[in-house]
């Protein structure tokens, strides 16, 4: 009668999707622990976030999906600007 239970499964894309309507502070560690093995530096992703916070929500849910595609993976996934600039930091720019 019952269903086996099947647990509760990590996915980074959680926290992303916590971040999204929590200060900086909150959003900031959550986002930090959630691309901790990805491909692109948490600091590019805080600032793109700084630089337009209109685009957050849009910008979020883009990670959210690229993490959630592949959580070691997320670039391909990510728009151009954010590429360029993971790009000028693997080559010390």
């Amino acid at each position: 009668m019952n269903e086996p239970d099947q647990g509760y499964i990590f996915n980074p894309a959680d926290l992303v999707e916590y971040a999204m309507d929590k200060p900086i502070g909150a959003a900031r560690a959550a986002l930090a622990v959630a691309l901790e093995k990805a491909d692109v530096h948490v600091d590019i992703v805080i600032e793109a976030l700084f630089e337009n916070m209109e685009l957050n929500q849009g910008f979020l849910k883009e990670l959210s999906g690229a993490l959630r595609k592949s959580p070691s993976k997320v670039l391909g996934g990510m728009p151009n600007r954010i590429k360029g600039r993971q790009l000028e930091r693997d080559i010390g720019l």
